[in-house]
């Protein structure tokens, strides 16, 4: 029994940090190895049975990742311009097919289906061998055991065999025509088709149905409320997720509502009588029988996939379509674990990174700081000491030595030499550009019903003309030394807060940039 403001929820979830947003994800089947692929065309392939998740290996394609699969232990790759690519688990490159007009959708099974970017939908064998049969002018495709449906830009719908042929073609209805919203494998032998009739449909047709088949023949079909945006079914029953929230079941010829949320269903997926839902920034467990949400999953970025293996291992991520904010995590849990009961608060906290707690006593943020070798370490103090008294010695042989050459030399040799050396700089010397630190603009928060503020510190607009940014440094007003990454969150409480950014570049040079954080309390 749940206590009030309290929700289940499982108890380990692994965030898998990342650097530039996930575009897609594919999870083995058995072996507990997680494929993610960004934007920035980087496939990382990671054993998340591992202790600390190991990277097992990484592979650069240079486009975008638009969808990823396994063959066996094969990977297997789509990416947005150069088409698609079949890689080992070490990286290396066994095949490739390029598209001109690169890639759009992916289907490993017993065979590999790849749609190109105009509508071409072209087959290949695990070990790359390209069939002769090809289809042109496929919007999309969906796939079952031995049958492809084909959603054509002429909008009617082709079931093929799993070679592609086709044994049955659906036309369109209406004299005005219509959309076909989704096509795929329904309950046990059966297939459907989601259509949308334009404007207002004459006659007896709705604007919104749902049409269930046999191998040729119709079934039925079914009035709906909305668009079809994600199915799932089992030899049972056909479940639909709508872009109005609803879920519902067909099962025979009848259709049920079995829950309702209040953004559009992005991803459905079944284990046993558990349908698991994605919809705006959750995931959900319903329990199929009692009709009851028995836990949930909340995720920094909207839900666009969900990869669940046979142990029931779920991989998931999400884009919280914000470029101000870094890359969203990979969530991994395992959806058989014991629920636990937490305050909804607390869903949060698996993809919350370290914070660091910054100085806010006025007595240390104020002091004085000209004397900075109380910040050093022991060790980094007796170099410093060390280097000032090299410093000394070197300073005291320079001016005697300087001092004896002007004594032996005229004025007009020492000016003839100046000239030289100046010309040498001007003709041989490399130009200098330094890194540009950008700590991003001042900032006034004021706290609502909370004793501290949460900020992200971002240096990563920063910039160097040569590429050559080597390391960020974060410091606070002290002169402390908070992080080294790029970017870094920091708890505050109410006050002026000053922090001095650092870009250093692979040569040593390094710039620097402030800024000024203002936190106002409640009743301020």
């Amino acid at each position: 029994m749940l206590v009030a403001n309290m929700v289940e929820t499982l108890p380990v979830i692994d965030a898998l940090h990342q650097k530039s947003s996930v575009t897609a994800i594919a999870l083995h089947p058995t072996s507990g190895h997680l494929l993610i692929g960004n934007k920035d065309g980087l496939v990382q392939c990671i054993d998340v049975k591992s202790e600390g998740n190991a990277v097992l290996s990484k592979i650069h394609v240079n486009s975008k990742i638009v969808d990823l699969g396994w063959s066996t232990n094969k990977i297997v790759i789509l990416d947005e311009t150069n088409g698609l690519h079949v890689y080992s688990l070490d990286a290396e490159e066994i095949w490739t097919s390029e598209f001109d007009a690169g890639g759009a959708q992916l289907s490993v099974g017993k065979q590999i289906l790849a749609l190109d970017g105009i509508g071409t939908l072209r087959q290949y064998t695990l070990d790359g061998q390209e069939y002769n049969m090809v289809h042109r002018d496929v919007r999309s495709f969906a796939t079952s055991n031995d049958s492809v449906f084909l959603i054509l830009e002429n909008q009617t719908v082709a079931k093929t065999d799993d070679q592609l042929n086709i044994v049955f073609h659906r036309i369109q209805r209406g004299d005005i025509g219509e959309d076909i919203v989704a096509a795929g494998a329904g309950a046990g032998q059966t297939w459907f088709v989601a259509r949308e009739g334009h404007a207002l449909v004459p006659g007896e047709e709705e604007a919104l149905e749902l049409e269930v088949y046999s191998e040729e023949s119709l079934l039925h079909r079914r009035e709906l409320n909305g668009r079809v945006k994600a199915t799932t079914a089992d030899a049972l029953g056909l479940y639909l997720g709508l872009d109005n929230g609803d879920v519902l079941s067909l099962n025979d010829e009848h259709l049920d509502d079995l829950i309702s949320f209040d953004y559009p269903i992005q991803s459905l997926n079944l284990i046993e009588s558990t349908l698991i839902i994605g919809t705006w920034f959750y995931i959900y467990g319903f329990d199929i029988q009692t009709k009851n949400i028995i836990w949930q999953v909340e995720h920094k970025g909207m839900i666009e996939g969900i990869e669940i293996d046979e142990s029931g291992r779920m991989a998931f991520f999400g884009e919280d379509q914000n470029d101000w904010t870094g890359a969203e995590p990979v969530g991994i849990c395992d959806v058989n674990q014991e629920r636990i009961e937490v305050d909804p608060s607390f869903l949060q906290g698996w993809f919350e990174e370290e914070m660091v707690e910054v100085e806010t006593n006025p007595e240390i943020v104020y002091r004085n700081v000209d004397d900075f070798t109380n910040l050093l370490s022991e060790e980094e103090q007796q170099s410093y000491k060390q280097s000032m008294q090299e410093l000394e010695i070197g300073l005291d042989s320079l001016t005697a030595a300087m001092n004896e050459e002007i004594s032996s030399q005229s004025v007009d040799e020492t000016e003839d030499d100046l000239e030289d050396l100046l010309q040498f700089l001007h003709e041989d010397a490399d130009e200098v550009l330094l890194p540009k630190a950008y700590a991003g603009e001042n900032q006034a928060i004021r706290l609502h019903d909370a004793e501290t503020a949460i900020v992200t510190l971002d240096g990563s607009q920063s910039s160097d003309p040569q590429d050559r940014i080597q390391s960020w440094s974060w410091l606070d007003g002290t002169g402390r030394e908070i992080s080294n990454e790029a970017k870094v969150r920091v708890k505050l409480s109410p006050g002026i807060h000053d922090f001095e950014l650092r870009v250093f570049d692979s040569d040593g040079g390094m710039t620097s940039d402030s800024l000024q954080i203002t936190i106002e309390s409640s009743g301020s």
